[in-house]
């Protein structure tokens, strides 16, 4: 796993940052400013090396992306009651960093967009990222610092069937023969909005989180890709199938590794937590 040491007095300094020293900074002017002043863009790395988009997808084998720097006209972005109410102001803020405009952040899985969103967390407010932490012993919420250029980068490691195709396979503890893909961001939405739609109608606190999931990653089993037959089989997986693939899932998925070690200064508990991603990840205290 590679770690991203991007510090704060050289943003792009590092031989396994997430801006490659390689790949100089460009400087592209604003087409939309007479004035002639231009924004500053650099080269991030996505964990996915673009092996897991279709041939007709911009993302197709592509490794790195380049993104401009923040600029103020994106806080309006992360300003915007519409946008924050809708839960789109960090793919608005994507789609506005990304230099390739025929790149739809709807087909990104998490893993590329957290890629880009910490690299322009750090660029634009340093890697110090304050937030609350609530201790599983205790409940107590304790302020706690992640240190965002120590944040590890997790690679595609397993192969999918062919490249350009975003279909793996895994084989249950119990014997069946199960292909999955990773969600996009598109495919999280929609988990979202049926989540919320199924507690409205029924009144229920329960948010059927796994088997959902479950419905949406497998895209066959035992080679039966109809739909049905994968959602009657998830309602029914054992218990040691489903955690089985959801861990696989966890610890294939490329992403970056947003666990540090925090320990808990009321009860002496140490754990790992996750670094969580929101749109107060682009406002720090300070």
């Amino acid at each position: 796993m590679k770690g991203i040491n991007i510090m704060a007095e050289d943003i792009t300094a590092g031989v396994e940052s997430i801006s490659p020293p390689q790949d100089k900074k460009t400087e592209k002017p604003d087409s939309g400013n007479k004035a002639g002043f231009s924004v500053p863009t650099d080269f991030v790395p996505i964990p996915s090396k673009g092996v897991i988009y279709p041939p007709e997808s911009s993302l197709h084998m592509k490794e790195q992306l380049e993104v401009r720097f923040l600029t103020a006209s994106d806080e309006d972005i992360l300003t915007s009651r519409s946008l924050l109410r809708s839960g789109k102001a960090l793919d608005y803020l994507l789609s506005s960093c990304i230099v390739d405009k025929t790149i739809k952040v709807d087909e990104m899985i998490s893993g590329d967009k957290n890629a880009i969103l910490t690299f322009l967390r750090i660029t634009g407010y340093g890697p110090e990222y304050k937030t609350e932490i609530r201790c599983s012993s205790c409940s107590n919420d304790v302020e706690y610092d992640f240190d965002l250029g120590n944040v590890g980068v997790k690679d595609l490691e397993i192969q999918p069937e062919q490249k350009g195709d975003n279909r793996f396979k895994f084989d249950t503890p119990s014997g069946v023969s199960i292909e999955f893909k990773f969600l996009n961001t598109a495919e999280e939405r929609q988990i979202s909005e049926l989540q919320e739609k199924m507690k409205k109608a029924t009144n229920s606190p329960l948010d059927q989180n796994i088997t959902i999931r479950l419905k949406n990653h497998i895209i066959s089993v035992n080679g039966d890709a109809d739909k049905e037959i994968i959602n009657k089989y998830v309602e029914n997986m054992p218990v040691r199938d489903s955690r089985s693939i959801r861990k696989y899932i966890e610890d294939h998925e490329p992403d970056l590794d947003m666990k540090q070690d925090f320990s808990c200064p009321h009860c002496g508990n140490s754990e790992e937590v996750e670094m969580p991603i929101s749109v107060s990840f682009f406002w720090p205290d300070s």
